[in-house]
C-alpha cells in the first residue's frame, strides 16, 4: 500500500493513502499557514480564517451546516498549528460525495454579514481569554527563545491583533493562501477511484486564485546555539521548569529527535520520569517534547517541583543529559517498537494516518510515502545516532531553562552553574552520587 498523487484542473495536489477494509473515509485539506508565516501585524490571521471560512461554509449552506452534519453522521471541523491549517470531513462512505462538496465550499469567498463577522470575532477572542495563553510557561518560554522571530506568537493571536483583522483583509489574506501552489488534500480511510474524481469535480467547481503562497518566516533567532545556559524567571507562586534545547536539523534526522525525546523525556519507561518521579518523589508527572520545523527544532521537558526542590531537580537532568551523551543506551530502553511495530495501527484510524502522513511528508517534507518508509526510518536509528544527537543538542550553547517561581528567591546563577556541567565529561563514578 502506497501513497497515490492525483491533481485537480487548477494544479491542486490530492494525495490518497486508502484502507479498504475500513468503513469510514477521512478527506483533509491543509493550507500552509499559521503562526511561523505571520509578521506582527497579522498574529492570529491564520487561525482567524479558520473560524471565519468554517462559519462561511454556514451561512453558504443555508444556515443548516451542523443540522446536516448531524443527519448525515458526518463531523466537518479545523484546527490551525503553527505551521499549516487542516480543515477536515469525516463519516461513512455513504455520504461521502456530500462530504466532498461540503469541504469544497471553503473555495468560495468570504460573505458574512457585519454581525456574524462580529460574532465570530468574538467567540475567537472568548477562547484567546479562556486558554490564558498568556499566562503559560510554554508562552514565556516562546518569548524567552525567540525574541525576535514569529516563534514567539501565539497560534491565536492577540485581542489586539484579532480587533484589526477587518473582513476585507482576511479576504485578502484567504486569496493568499488558498491557492493551488500553497495547499493540498489528503485522503484517508476507504476511499476508491470514483471518490476522488467526486472530490476534483468539486474542487474545479471554484475558480481559485494563483500565486506564490506564503513564504515561512526567518525561525532561526539571533541566539540560536549560542544560548550560553540562559535562565530566565517569572513570578508565580509555584515553582515550575522547563528545559529547552536548540536542534539544527540539518544535524538531527526527525526519526532521531522524536526517539531521543521519548527515550528521556515521554512516558512512564522515560529516564526522566523514573528519576524525578518515581525514584526521587519531587513530581508526580512531566511533559516533554520535540518541536520539529524545517531548519530548526527544539527538545524539551517540563516538570513542576516545590520550590526547595529546584536546584536538585535541575542538578538530576543535567546528570541524566550528561549520561545520555556518554555512551549508547540499551536498545531495550529506545521505544522503536512505537513507530516500527505499531506503525500498522495507524491503518485503523483514518484520522491519525492522515495527519501523520500528510504532517511528515508533505509539511515537514520527509522522503517517505509509505508507512514502511517511515517504518525504515525509525527502524535505522542506532544507539550510536542517539548518543550523537545528544552530545550535539544536550550542550550549556544549546540549553535555556525558564522558571516559573519565586523571583525573589530563585537564584539565576546558581542554575547556570549546574547547567555548566552539561559541557563536562561523564564518569561513571559519579552516578548515584
Amino acid at each position: 500500500m502506497e501513497e497515490k498523487r492525483y491533481e485537480s484542473r487548477q494544479g491542486v495536489p490530492l494525495y490518497v493513502y486508502s484502507n479498504p477494509a475500513l468503513h469510514s473515509f477521512y478527506f483533509a485539506l491543509y493550507v500552509r499557514a499559521g503562526s511561523l508565516y505571520e509578521d506582527e501585524g497579522e498574529q492570529g490571521i491564520a487561525h482567524m480564517l479558520e473560524h471565519i471560512l468554517i462559519r462561511n461554509v454556514n451561512v453558504r449552506s443555508g444556515g443548516v451546516l451542523y443540522r446536516t452534519l448531524d443527519r448525515l453522521g458526518l463531523e466537518f471541523n479545523a484546527s490551525t498549528y503553527r505551521d499549516c491549517i487542516q480543515f477536515y470531513v469525516s463519516g461513512a462512505r455513504t455520504h461521502i460525495a456530500a462530504a466532498a462538496e461540503l469541504l469544497c465550499r471553503l473555495f468560495a469567498p468570504i460573505a458574512l454579514s457585519a454581525q456574524d463577522y462580529e460574532a465570530e470575532r468574538r467567540r475567537i477572542k472568548a477562547e484567546i481569554r479562556e486558554s490564558d495563553d498568556k499566562n503559560t510557561l510554554s508562552s514565556f518560554t516562546a518569548a524567552c527563545l525567540y525574541p525576535d522571530t514569529s516563534g514567539r506568537f501565539s497560534i491565536l493571536g492577540t485581542n489586539r491583533s484579532v480587533t484589526g483583522i477587518s473582513q476585507r483583509r482576511l479576504e485578502a489574506y484567504r486569496g493568499r493562501v488558498m491557492c493551488p501552489e500553497n495547499m493540498f488534500f489528503y485522503l484517508t480511510g476507504n476511499v476508491k477511484d470514483a471518490d476522488v474524481a467526486t472530490l476534483l469535480r468539486a474542487v474545479d467547481a471554484y475558480e481559485l486564485p494563483h500565486g506564490q503562497g506564503l513564504t515561512e518566516r526567518p525561525t532561526r533567532p539571533a541566539a540560536f546555539g549560542r544560548r550560553d545556559g540562559a535562565v530566565y524567571v517569572k513570578g508565580a507562586d509555584y515553582t515550575m521548569a522547563r528545559l529547552s534545547f536548540d536542534v539544527d536539523m540539518s544535524e538531527v534526522s526527525y526519526a532521531a529527535c522524536d526517539l531521543l525525546c521519548d527515550a528521556l523525556f515521554t512516558g512512564y519507561n522515560a529516564r526522566f520520569f523514573l528519576e524525578l518521579s518515581e525514584a526521587r518523589g519531587m513530581c508526580y508527572d512531566l511533559s516533554g517534547g520535540a518541536d520539529r520545523y524545517h531548519s530548526i527544532g527544539c527538545l524539551y521537558v517540563t516538570f513542576e517541583v516545590k520550590g526547595r526542590d529546584l536546584y536538585d531537580a535541575v542538578a538530576a537532568s543535567v546528570e541524566l543529559l550528561r549520561e545520555a551523551k556518554a555512551h549508547p543506551m540499551s536498545p531495550d530502553v529506545i521505544p522503536t517498537a512505537l513507530y516500527v511495530d505499531g506503525a500498522d495501527m495507524l491503518l485503523d484510524d483514518a484520522s491519525e494516518l492522515n495527519f501523520t502522513m500528510a504532517y511528515d511528508a508533505h509539511i515537514l517534507a520527509c522522503p517517505y510515502r509509505t508507512l514502511e518508509d517511515r517504518k525504515a526510518a525509525y527502524r535505522a536509528v542506532t544507539p550510536e545516532e542517539l548518543m550523537a544527537a545528544a552530545r550535539a543538542i544536550f550542550c550549556f550553547d544549546r540549553c535555556t531553562l525558564t522558571v516559573k517561581g519565586d523571583k525573589k528567591a530563585i537564584d539565576r546563577d546558581r542554575l547556570r552553574e549546574l547547567l555548566r556541567r552539561l559541557d563536562l565529561p561523564y564518569d561513571e563514578t559519579e552516578k548515584g552520587n
